[in-house]
């Protein structure tokens, strides 16, 4: 049954369809649980996929798609975004946080869409504020919220947490760490960041680095912080943690709490982590392939899963290379050794899913955008990060 048509092709993101290799091991249990969902993944052609899927654990092909369609909020100048995130108490709206200054307007969009008529409902310009001016080519991916409030986080130099009501998307703070209790007390290059199911507690997470916004080193500094404090701009630290990575090749981007609020997943370029909620401990440390790259990771409902998404390289002329990831970020890719010229390799999207209990990702990896770019015959790159979805 064709699914992707001229109407539903998306052009800089992914959703799910076509099977790759990307295994690691296949889950064992004939009973395993199915799940249904509408998938949002963002991307940087200013819309979002939304895909939905059947997830069998026990199947070759865990990520089934069913029906492909897209969400725009605006075009590849103006809307590239990295975030989605639905709201906790309103299923049917998404709040999100453009990638990149928009230069007409003089700063990153902040918004909602509503799920049901695919409509934007709010969107306003957030400048960046005057500290954090050092380097803004990356702006918004990781976010949070609480009842009232959404908590976009900037990726620049410096990074900070802004703070907006709900209702109206004015933004009432913008909190920067440098200083409080909550200093990350090194060089960095990144903030990201999640609030705990209950929304009482905000994790930030923040990639050291060599130099301010310079290149990672390999370790992620783990802040806990007061949710409702930061609702009024301030800083309340409740823990604080790091965990180890590879130098130049481990990145943090997005995350997510796991339903039962117990675990994270923190998604960490060439690793993907799962990280004990309450202690900030370190309790997977899940290598991805060579040519892959972790950008997100949400858990299924009942917290047994976990939905990876993948910046795949899929190599054109079928001959494997060795990659050393300099700089795995939300848009450069930069390599060392044996480098992957133009022609190499077009990057594709794709999800996978990991089983929390056997520490493994299981069955085949589900993508779709370089199947939508085939059937529309375009030859551009297809740049996915962050995901949420509506599970049924």
């Amino acid at each position: 049954m064709k699914i992707i048509s001229k109407k539903t092709c998306l052009y800089a993101l992914v959703a799910a369809g076509a099977l790759t290799m990307g295994t690691l091991g296949f889950q064992s249990s004939a009973q395993a649980e199915s799940y249904n969902a509408e998938v949002y993944v963002a991307g940087m052609g200013g819309h979002f996929a939304k895909a939905t899927v059947e997830i069998d654990p026990s199947a070759a092909a865990p990520i089934k798609l069913k029906a492909l369609d897209k969400v725009d909020i605006g075009d590849a100048a103006t809307h590239p975004v990295h975030d989605a995130r639905i709201d906790a108490n309103k299923r049917d709206l998404m709040f999100w946080s453009t990638y990149k200054i928009d230069k007409e307007v003089g700063g990153p969009h902040v918004g909602a869409t509503d799920l049901k008529s695919g409509e934007k409902v709010m969107d306003v310009v957030a400048p960046v504020p005057e500290k954090g001016q050092g380097n803004t080519k990356s702006m918004y991916c990781g976010s949070g919220q609480t009842k009232d409030f959404f908590f976009p986080i900037t990726m620049s130099s410096k990074g900070y947490i802004d703070v907006f009501q709900k209702s109206d998307m004015k933004r009432v703070a913008s909190v920067f760490l440098e200083g409080t209790e909550a200093d990350p007390g090194v060089p960095y290059k990144f903030y990201h960041g999640v609030n705990s199911p209950d929304m009482t507690k905000m994790l930030i997470s923040v990639n050291e680095a060599d130099s301010d916004h310079g290149k990672p080193i390999g370790k992620i500094h783990l802040m806990l912080l007061d949710a409702q404090a930061l609702e009024k701009g301030e800083v309340k630290l409740i823990k604080r943690a790091a965990i180890p990575g590879n130098a130049g090749k481990t990145v943090n981007f997005r995350s997510t709490y796991s339903p039962d609020g117990k675990l994270i997943g923190l998604s960490g370029g060439d690793t993907m982590y799962i990280v004990d909620a309450e202690t900030l401990e370190l309790v997977v440390r899940q290598p991805m392939g060579e040519l892959e790259e972790n950008h997100d990771a949400m858990f299924t409902p009942d917290s047994k899963y976990v939905i990876a998404t993948s910046r795949t390289k899929t190599l054109n002329n079928g001959n494997f290379k060795k990659i050393s990831r300099e700089a795995p970020n939300c848009e450069d890719e930069v390599f060392t050794g044996d480098k992957l010229g133009a022609d190499d390799f077009t990057m594709d999207g794709q999800l996978k899913l990991f089983d929390v209990a056997a520490k493994k990702f299981v069955g085949q990896s589900t993508s779709t955008c370089l199947a939508c770019h085939n059937e529309e015959g375009l030859e551009t790159h297809a740049v996915l990060c962050g995901l949420d979805a509506n599970f049924q």
